[in-house]
């Protein structure tokens, strides 16, 4: 077996794409080079080839490195397309949850607008050249109840479509699934924003016992129950994931699993990870003696976002 033969049987399993050929090429170029070193210093043609090919150890995990990147390249090129999974029906439907929650907001401010109590009056100040009422007091209360329905329309209308809606990675959702999703998203939507209501009717003084009962009185009907579904729903949800999605996903965990299964990288890590925390709780008691614990919890948020950005440094160096 030659030097071409050999590099080509490691690579048999893979895709040939332009990158992995040059690889190979390289690759071959090397072992060549270091066969006519070892040569020359003495050893056979064969316990040269076997001491190069040795030496080279395992390249399978650069091998499969080229191969996700061109199984990628394929897919989005051939099945990612958006436009491949959006029929007219379908987007018009979407245009049309989108108008609805846009006419409803439009509503919502017009209403919420406390000018008399009527539209006339807005338009009679617009044509006398009068105070347009920017600025003046907008009422939460009637803001969030004209926008009650159309939100809550919207927001169900969304469920449904984006859930049974194939896409480049996931089949779509049954309709009858669906419809229960959509429903759960109706019942919380709608339970949140009469909550608020309740909450800003007649000012916010304090929590007094009436507002938290009615609150309470709308959580049950609508919150729990949603929130009881919801959960249900997702505990007995299947793999919607197709096939070639699958695979890649695997693939992906493979080689971010190989990657943090050096000890040196996971100590490195882990060091890092103590310094960081460390940091931030002594950070999260000096501001609170400083400033108040009201605020110093947000350190905690940082410490998480610094701890994120040294993992994918980490990762991506590696």
């Amino acid at each position: 077996m030659n030097t071409k033969e050999y590099v080509q049987s490691l690579f048999s399993d893979y895709e040939e794409t332009e990158g992995l050929k040059d690889f190979m090429e390289e690759i071959q170029s090397n072992l060549d080079a270091r066969i006519a070193s070892l040569v020359k210093k003495g050893l056979t043609e064969q316990d040269a080839f076997d001491k190069s090919c040795a030496e080279l150890g395992d390249i399978s995990v650069l091998a499969k490195d080229f191969s996700l990147k061109k199984r990628r390249e394929v897919f989005e090129d051939a099945y990612m397309d958006v436009r491949k999974y959006m029929k007219g029906g379908r987007v018009a439907a979407y245009v049309i949850f989108g108008l609805v929650a846009v006419f409803g907001i439009i509503i919502a401010f017009i209403s919420s607008y406390t000018v008399g109590g009527t539209l006339q009056s807005i338009q009679e100040d617009w044509i006398f050249g009068n105070e347009w009422p920017y600025g003046r007091e907008i009422s939460i209360v009637t803001f969030l109840g004209s926008l009650l329905v159309f939100l809550v329309t919207s927001i169900s209308g969304f469920t449904f479509l984006v859930l049974t809606q194939e896409t480049k990675s996931l089949f779509p959702m049954s309709k009858k699934r669906a419809a229960w999703y959509t429903v759960t998203a109706a019942l919380i939507s709608f339970g949140l924003i009469l909550m608020a209501l309740v909450y800003f009717s007649d000012g916010m003084t304090g929590f007094q016992a009436e507002r938290v009962a009615a609150i309470a009185a709308i959580f049950i009907p609508f919150i729990l129950p949603g929130g009881g579904l919801l959960a249900y729903l997702l505990l007995t949800e299947k793999n919607r994931l197709k096939p070639w999605a699958v695979s890649m996903r695997d693939d992906t965990v493979k080689q971010e699993a190989k990657k943090w299964d050096d000890p040196a990288t996971a100590g490195r890590f882990g060091m890092f990870s103590g310094a960081i925390w460390i940091f931030a709780a002594a950070l999260f008691f000096l501001l609170g003696l400083l400033v108040g614990f009201k605020f110093s919890w947000i350190i905690f948020i940082f410490a998480t976002a610094t701890q994120l950005l040294v993992q994918g440094f980490m990762a991506k160096k590696k």
